[in-house]
Parts: structure tokens; C-alpha cells; sequence
């Protein structure tokens, strides 16, 4: 009889230790280094308001007649500046599993949410000054025409007044989900299936904030300009109400979607009995689109914990 208990015992360790190992599923959370997007600088950019007309009096000042009669918002010196991209370390997200699909092994829906951020700036002209013997009819644009004194207003969170953990440019934010089928390539031992390796892909969906480009900018200050009394007072650009548009412009677009798909190398190591195990997912992202001109092209690392059930 004693030793009828010790195999039952012996058999109970062993099925208790292989369900520990063979869970139906379960979740994870992961920090997330995401190489998929860069942007490239650009340096006073001009903005072309195509929509904004501009009456002899909305110009006052020295300008010429002939000047001041023609002009339009197409004519203004207004440029626009986005550099130093850079991703922080605010990336991470969690992900459910379930892997006891036949034939495929596992699924998963994973989420990614990632910050960046840049510096983006207005660069405005205090005064407008015509150059000497300018030739209106021949000018291209409007370096051609005017001797501007600049100023500048950063597009950012702080010249918004709301920086927060330390980030104080431009942010950028994407929220991404995974949905990821998933065969095993390595199991060992078999037996208990301590460490796992694995392979696969799938579809993704990505929301983003739009990028501040020349055309958002452009947009979103065209209103405040023709509110203003006389464009003048230049320096009207300067305030507040032209960085509250931009963001205004932003919120109003926010989580834009853009689709994709993905390959996906992986491993988890999980000990015998307890629930708890780690894992680092590795995926080669492919967009549909070309995510605001950021690329979307390239590797994703999510180094996480899971829990089995």
C-alpha cells in the first residue's frame, strides 16, 4: 500500500509539473525599443496660406502700392521648422495568449503604446520690408520680395505650457496592436517544455497622432490670420493662440489608423510549476502606408514577463 502511495505521489508531481508547463494561455507585460520611424529635418520650410486673400488693407505699414495691392497669403514670409527626432524610453504594452491551437500552436493580440518627440518651430517676421528695385511680377517666392526681421514661437509642449516627465518637445504617440499567429520551431526538453522558440506573423494596426508638417501648420493658422485686425502687426504669429491652433489641429486628428503586417521570432522561458516566466519578442514591422512620412519600416523588441494559466 506505502508504495502505491509513493507512485501516486509521483504521478501527481509529474501531471502537476506538465499542466504548469502545457498552460491554455496567458498574458504578459513588456517594455518595447521600437526602431520603425525616423524623420528627416527640415529647415524653414515655407508655408503657403493658397486660401488666404489678403486685401490692400489687411497691409499697412511701408509697403509699396503696387505691393501691398497684389499681395496674398501665398506671398508671406512664413516658414516652418521639425527637427532632432528622437524616441524615448516611453515604450511598452501588454499582450494575451492562447497556446494550445491546433496545427498553429498559439495566438496572440499584443499592444505597443510609444512616444517620441521632435522640435517643431514658427519662424514669423516682426516687420515687412520691400527690397530695393524688387520686381514683383518675377518673384518666386517671398525672399524675392521682402528683407524680413525674424522671430520665432516653438510648436511644442513647452511653449504650450504642458511638458510633463520630462519631455518638453514636440510629441509624437503611436498605439499599436498584434495580432500574431505563432508556430513552435524549439521546444525543450520536450517533456515539460522549459524554453520555447518560436516563429510567425501577422496583421497590424496602428494609431497615430499626425506628424506637424507644413500643410497641418498651414491649416490650422489660416483662421487666426484672418481674424487678425492687419497683418501688419506681424508679430501677431508670436502668440499664444497660433501654438493653441496647431494643437487644436492635432486633437482634432488624433489616433489617425494606418495598417500593416508583421513577422514575428520569439522565445519564453518558463521553469516547471510556477506560472511566472519571461520572453523577448522580436518583429520585423511591414507598413501598408508610409505612416506620415516617418517610414514604419523595421524592427520592434519586446522584452517582457508572462503568466500562464
Amino acid at each position: 500500500m506505502y508504495c502505491h502511495h509513493k507512485i501516486l505521489a509521483a504521478v501527481s508531481l509529474i501531471l502537476l509539473v506538465a499542466c504548469s508547463s502545457f498552460g491554455i494561455g496567458g498574458i504578459g507585460i513588456h517594455w518595447g525599443n521600437d526602431f520603425t520611424l525616423s524623420m528627416d529635418d527640415v529647415e524653414k520650410e515655407w508655408l503657403r496660406f493658397d486660401s488666404l486673400s489678403i486685401g490692400p488693407s489687411g497691409i499697412t505699414g511701408t509697403l509699396p502700392s503696387e505691393i501691398s495691392e497684389a499681395i496674398t497669403g501665398k506671398d508671406l514670409p512664413v516658414f516652418f521648422s521639425r527637427t532632432d527626432w528622437n524616441r524615448t524610453l516611453i515604450n511598452g504594452g501588454i499582450k494575451i495568449f492562447i497556446d494550445i491551437i491546433p496545427i498553429l500552436d498559439a495566438i496572440e493580440l499584443s499592444t505597443n503604446f510609444g512616444l517620441w518627440e521632435y522640435e517643431a518651430k514658427l519662424f514669423y517676421p516682426t516687420a515687412l520690408q520691400v527690397k530695393d528695385g524688387v520686381d514683383y511680377s518675377t518673384a518666386t517666392n517671398p525672399e524675392d520680395i521682402f528683407e524680413p526681421q525674424y522671430d520665432s514661437i516653438p510648436l511644442t509642449l513647452e511653449g504650450y505650457g504642458a511638458g510633463f516627465g520630462g519631455l518638453t518637445g514636440t510629441p509624437y504617440m503611436k498605439l499599436q496592436f498584434d495580432l500574431t499567429v505563432r508556430k513552435n520551431i524549439v521546444q525543450f526538453p520536450p517533456a515539460v517544455k522549459i524554453l520555447k522558440i518560436y516563429g510567425g506573423g501577422g496583421f497590424t494596426l496602428n494609431f497615430a497622432t499626425p506628424i506637424i508638417d507644413r500643410e497641418l501648420v498651414a491649416e490650422a493658422l489660416e483662421s487666426n490670420i484672418k481674424a487678425m485686425s492687419s497683418l501688419a502687426n506681424m508679430s501677431d504669429f508670436g502668440s499664444r493662440k497660433v501654438v493653441e491652433a496647431v494643437v487644436d489641429k492635432v486633437r482634432k486628428e488624433l489616433m489617425t489608423p494606418h495598417f500593416g503586417c508583421h513577422i514575428d521570432l520569439g522565445v519564453m522561458l518558463k521553469p516547471p510549476v510556477l506560472p511566472l516566466g519571461i520572453y523577448v519578442d522580436g518583429k520585423f514591422m511591414i507598413p501598408f502606408d508610409d505612416m506620415d512620412d516617418l517610414g514604419g519600416l523595421g524592427f520592434l523588441l519586446n522584452s517582457g514577463i508572462s503568466l500562464s494559466i
